[in-house]
């Protein structure tokens, strides 16, 4: 699977856009720009945000702490090519839950995806699970620990 465009509006990021060059790109932004952000809405386009977490003290929910700042809708749009194919992936919301409703489909016929319209999207087209992308994918500086527990 390859990331081509995002359209978000997610946390700090209202309408953001952001397109990507074949090969590996690099996000360099200066502290406070949405770098973490783009990374949290990739990771909720392919496995959704999960809405059963509560806030604690000291700590934001997904749902919570990516809520548009704008006061919209959690919503957005990725754009991949799997298997030679470009693929539009849309998450909206559904009533009060963000970004639950699912819609994928080809982007040159707009015809719908129905193989991957799934709970399980990410896994499918990553081969891996939501741990597993979340501690390969991405290279942070901090908030990620080594241990043998997902957690």
């Amino acid at each position: 699977m390859i990331i081509r465009r995002l359209a978000a509006s997610f946390g700090v990021l209202k309408n953001g856009r952001m397109a990507f060059v074949p090969g590996l790109n690099i996000i360099q932004a200066p502290n406070e720009q949405g770098k973490s952000t783009w990374c949290a809405f990739i990771r909720a386009m392919l496995y959704g945000v999960n809405t059963a977490v509560r806030d604690k003290i000291g700590y934001l929910s997904e749902k919570t702490k990516y809520r548009p700042w704008s006061g919209v809708s959690m919503e957005g749009v990725m754009e991949v090519e799997s298997e030679g194919q470009r693929i539009a992936i849309q998450r909206t919301a559904l009533g009060a839950t963000p970004m639950k409703r699912l819609d994928v489909r080809y982007v040159d016929a707009g015809q719908e995806v129905t193989a991957l319209m799934r709970e399980d999207l990410g896994e499918v087209l990553t081969g891996v699970s939501e741990e597993v992308f979340a501690r390969s994918a991405f290279v942070r500086q901090s908030g990620l620990k080594v241990s043998r527990r997902a957690n």
